[in-house]
C-alpha cells in the first residue's frame, strides 16, 4: 500500500538526519562535486503493496553543476498457464546530461535531457503453436503483443534532497518523442504452414512522463 511506502520513505529521512548530525562537523560537502559519481535505484509500488526495483541510474560530475547520466531498465515477465507459455523482455538504456542548480545547502534542483533506447522482445510457444516476436490473440488469428525497438529523445527535470552528507532521495519528470518500429512475427504451427506476418507498423508519440516512486542514491 502507499501507506506502507510513505512511512517507509518517512523512516529513511528521519534516520538520515539523524546521520547528518553527525556529518556537521565532517570535512566537504554534502552534495557531489567535480569528479564523483552517484549510483541510484528507483524504489515503486507493484501490486498496491510491494516496493519493487525498477530502474538503476548512474551520474558522473564533471563539475558541481554539470553531470553525464545514464538509466537502464530491464523488466522480464514470464507466465505458463498449463501448456502455454508467454515471455517478454524490455531492455531500456538512456544516457542523458544534467544541469543543477544552486537550490540549497541540501536540495539540488535540475533540468536534463536524454536518449531513449529501448528493444521488446516477446515469445509464446504451447503444444499447438510457436510464435517468435509475439503473442497470439485467440480471437483473431493475429497478435496483440509485439516486438519493438524504440528510440526517444526528451527532456527531464527533477530534484535531488540530501538527507545525509551524499544520500539522496530524488523524484523526477519529462516531456519528449518515442519512436517505436515493431519487428516481424513468425508463426510456426504444428498442424500447417509456417508463415510471417511483417514489420508494417510504427507509432510516434509526443507527451510527457512520470518516474513513479522515489530514486535512492549514494554519492561514490
Amino acid at each position: 500500500m502507499l501507506k506502507k511506502f510513505i512511512i517507509a520513505a518517512a523512516f529513511t529521512v528521519v534516520a538520515g538526519f539523524s546521520a547528518s548530525a553527525q556529518d556537521a562537523t565532517a570535512t566537504g560537502g554534502i552534495k557531489p562535486t567535480t569528479g564523483e559519481i552517484t549510483g541510484e535505484v528507483q524504489l515503486s509500488i507493484t501490486g498496491g503493496s510491494t516496493i519493487s526495483l525498477n530502474q538503476l541510474r548512474g551520474r558522473y560530475f564533471l563539475s558541481p553543476t554539470t553531470a553525464f547520466r545514464a538509466s537502464f531498465a530491464l523488466d522480464a515477465y514470464s507466465d505458463t498457464n498449463d501448456d502455454e507459455n508467454r515471455t517478454s523482455t524490455l531492455v531500456v538504456l538512456a544516457p542523458g546530461i544534467e544541469k543543477h542548480f544552486a537550490g540549497t545547502e541540501r536540495l539540488s534542483p535540475y533540468v536534463g535531457a536524454e536518449l531513449r533506447l529501448s528493444k521488446f522482445f516477446v515469445d509464446y510457444d504451447s503444444d499447438n503453436l510457436e510464435v517468435k516476436g509475439g503473442w497470439p490473440n485467440n480471437f483473431n488469428g493475429n497478435v496483440n503483443e509485439r516486438n519493438y525497438f524504440g528510440v526517444g529523445l526528451g527532456v527531464v527535470a527533477g530534484a535531488d534532497y540530501y538527507f545525509a552528507k551524499h544520500v539522496y532521495l530524488g523524484v523526477e519528470f519529462g516531456y519528449g518523442l518515442n519512436y517505436l518500429t515493431y519487428g516481424d512475427v513468425e508463426v510456426n504451427p504444428a498442424n500447417g504452414n509456417d508463415y510471417t506476418i511483417d514489420s508494417d507498423r510504427s507509432t510516434l508519440r509526443l507527451g510527457s512522463s512520470v518516474n513513479g516512486g522515489l530514486r535512492l542514491g549514494f554519492v561514490f
